[in-house]
Parts: structure tokens; sequence; C-alpha cells
């Protein structure tokens, strides 16, 4: 206790003094309670601290399509096994370090098929250059011939009502896969199959299987001016395209955070494009609410481990998502009770479409509902892919988000397509869901 240098304890002296007085019975009451008083002490209460509340961490749509930028304008095309895939790999992980994820890299190697240079050109009735792009796996090869349109899709049937035998078959995108049209062309004696866009642009894919002779692409703008000619008279097609395939490297980006349980859910995305544009929409928006829903996701305490994987080589055939799938112990394989896709999901029209047709489909559906978000079940068409289906080819339950989207492949996938807005509609249904899962 402090004390004063001009009062040396002169009142405590006196209240200690009490006790050799002789008092009356009231005095003496009062000297009790006063002593009473001295003795015990009141405490003073201590306030009880409010706890602070742990923030809600939202998705934030704004800050999905920031990654969109950084993939699409700041690296770039992504192509498996080029120097930017690299780049994003790195970015990605880097992101996922952030968050608080446990990182694997899972690299693997896989035949890089290579265009040199391809050259098309229409010699008859007239000379001029068409823009022409030679899908992935297309074998090397020089032909000139006569050209012949192909009704159909390029169905086995569709070839037998013409003849293409010696001849360049003609062909509209849609419904088949590529490599199921150019082995009906083949099979009908066909040099060389022309796929013309189902859309005014020009557009690049990749064969799911060897074929023997050129597959090319041309846009819908060029295949429409080939059927005018032809219906005029006889058109000539001079073909002239240098490919080559070699061993590249590639590698997957895995990021865990362990839950209470043993059961996990798989998120996925890929991040490889193809070279004909910046690939902002395919893919760069899936990864970007790959990205945001980790980030919110590594905030929530939840019972299941979470895997996100940033798939590479998606655009030669689903190579990273099958090389994640089929390296995967038994057990480890049955722990998985589902996994969702992101693929397009910035870009295009309509409602969040949703492929999935077992219980995550389902909760996918009722999350959407429950948000207010316009969503509807569909089915993704043959001559389409994307990663879920590495994981539903082993049994396990996936559902794949995206939206309607005529701009993949081509080089006007960019930036300016992406809306924010559409990032967050799906990264909020997204998060629901594996609360879901989990209820």
């Amino acid at each position: 206790m402090s004390q004063s240098a001009n009062e040396p304890m002169s009142q405590m002296t006196n209240i200690f003094r009490l006790s050799s007085f002789v008092l009356r019975p009231a005095g003496l009451v009062g000297a009790l309670v006063l002593l009473v008083a001295c003795a015990v002490a009141t405490p003073t209460p201590t306030p009880t601290p409010t706890p602070t509340p742990t923030p809600r961490i939202e998705f934030d749509a704004e800050r999905a399509r920031e990654h969109v930028r950084i993939l699409a304008e700041t690296i770039g095309a992504r192509v498996a096994g080029t120097d930017n895939a690299a780049r994003a790999s790195e970015y990605i992980a880097q992101e996922f370090a952030r968050y608080g994820y446990t990182l694997q890299n899972q690299a693997f190697t896989f035949e890089s098929w290579e265009d040199r240079g391809t050259r098309v050109q229409m010699v008859v009735p007239e000379a001029r250059a068409l823009e022409a792009y030679a899908l992935q796996y297309s074998p090397a090869g020089n032909v000139e011939a006569e050209l012949v349109a192909v009704s159909g899709v390029g169905a086995e049937n569709d070839f037998a009502r013409v003849n293409v035998r010696g001849k360049i078959a003609l062909v509209q995108r849609g419904t088949l896969p590529f490599s199921d049209k150019a082995r009906n062309a083949e099979r009908a004696g066909a040099l060389a199959t022309i796929v013309y866009n189902n859309a005014p642009e020009i557009f690049s894919g990749t064969l799911r299987e060897r074929t023997t002779r050129p597959v090319l692409a041309i846009s819908g703008r060029d295949g429409q001016a080939l059927l005018d000619a032809l219906a005029r008279g006889t058109v000539k097609i001079k073909i002239e395209s240098d490919t080559a395939i070699e061993n590249k490297s590639a590698r997957n980006v895995i990021a865990t955070k362990r839950g209470t349980s043993d059961e996990v859910i798989v998120i996925g995305a890929h991040y490889d494009s193809v070279s004909a544009g910046a690939g902002a929409n395919d893919n760069g928006s899936g990864v970007a609410v790959l990205l945001e829903a980790a980030r919110v996701l590594a905030h929530k305490s939840l019972k299941h481990t979470l895997i996100f994987v940033a798939f590479d080589a998606e655009e030669i055939g689903l190579v990273g998502s099958r090389q994640y799938v089929t390296s995967l112990a038994d057990d480890a394989r049955g722990h998985i009770v589902a996994m969702i896709n992101f693929d397009m999901l910035g870009g295009g029209s309509g409602p969040l479409l949703l492929d999935g047709e077992g219980r995550i489909g389902k909760l996918a559906l009722e999350a959407a509902q429950e948000l207010g978000i316009a969503a509807r079940s569909f089915k993704l068409g043959q001559g389409y892919g994307s990663d879920h289906q590495s994981f539903r080819s082993v049994g396990i339950d996936a559902v794949f988000f995206m939206r309607e989207y005529t701009l993949l492949h081509t080089p006007h996938d960019t930036l300016e397509q992406i809306r924010a807005e559409w990032l967050g509609e799906a990264g909020r249904v997204a998060v629901r869901v594996v609360e879901k899962i989990g209820d």
C-alpha cells in the first residue's frame, strides 16, 4: 500500500484503539459494524469477457475472378507439358499452401502431340486458304483429293450413304467423339477427315484413339462455305500436316485437409488448356472456383477429409484424373464417398448445370434450391469429357458443375467472357454440397 508523508497512518491507528474504550451498547454495535466492514473487504466483480465470434468466411466471387485473370492473362494458355502449365501448377500450389493445406505433387509422363505446321487449301473451284487445326494425335500426312460432304454427324450409317473412298470426308462436329467420326471415315476409305464446327468459330480438340489418316478442325463459317461450294459443283482440297509425338512431364497438384473420419470428398478441376486461346473459362474458371472453395472450406470443421486436386492433361484425354484414380490403393479408393468436378463455370449462358444421377447429384440440386440459385440436372453428351468420368468409371459417386458454353477451344475463350457472379453461384452451391454430405 502507499503512504502520504504528512499523515502517518493517524486514522488507521484510531480505528485499532477502539478495543480499549468503554462503550455504551449502541456504541459497541456501531464499533463492531465498523470493525467487520474493515476486516472483510467486499470483492469487486470480475466482468465475464464476451467471446469474439469467429468470422464467417464467405465465397468471394471477385477473388475467384482474379484467379481466372492470373491463369488466363498473366500466365496464358496452359498446354500440358509446357512451361506455362508448370507456372500454373506452381501458382495453384502456392494458393493451397496459403490456406493451410498439406500439399503433394503427383508427377507423371504422357505422350505429347505437337502440330509443327498444318495448312489446308481449297484448290478447286478457286484457290483459297482455310484456317485449320489438326486434332491432337492426328498423324502427319499430305493429301490432295476431292471433298465429299457426309450428312448427319459422321456415324457409320451416314458414311454408307455416300462414297468417300479415295476422297476427303467433311463432317459436322457434335454427338459423336472425333475419334468415332475419324474411324468411320477410315473404314469407308476416306484419305482424311475435316470436321467443321457446329458454331461459327474455329475450335481445337483431341482424338481419344489413334488414327492413321489426318483429322482436321475448321470453323463453322468455313464449313458452311465448303458446303455452299459443293452445292455448286466439285471441290478439291489440299492438306499438308506435319505432326509428331514425344514424351513430356505433367503433374497433378493435390491439397489435403484431414477430417475427423476416413471418409473422403474429392473436389477437382483441370488447369491445362488447349493452345487455341487463353483458356479463361475452359478451365481457368473451374480452377478459380476450386481455389476459392478451398479457402472457404479451410475454415470449417468437417467430418470428412477434403482432397482438392488440380488435374493436368485433361484436354488430351483426362490423363491427369485417370492417373490419380489408378494410382489409388483399393482401400483409399473405397474411402471416397463423393467427387465434385468444376469445368467451364464463368461464361456462356443459362442456369448452372449439374450432371449427377446419384446421391451427390441430388444434394447439389437441393443445395442450389436452398440458396435460390437457378440450376438444373443434365447429362454430358457423347464427344465431350471431363475429369469426373475417371471417378465414375470405378464406381465413385460424382457430380459435374458447368454452364452451357460454345467458345471452348477457341481464341475467344478470354477473361471478357467471365462473370464473377456465376463463379460465385457455383462456389456457394459447392460449399453447401460439402456441408450437406456431412449432415
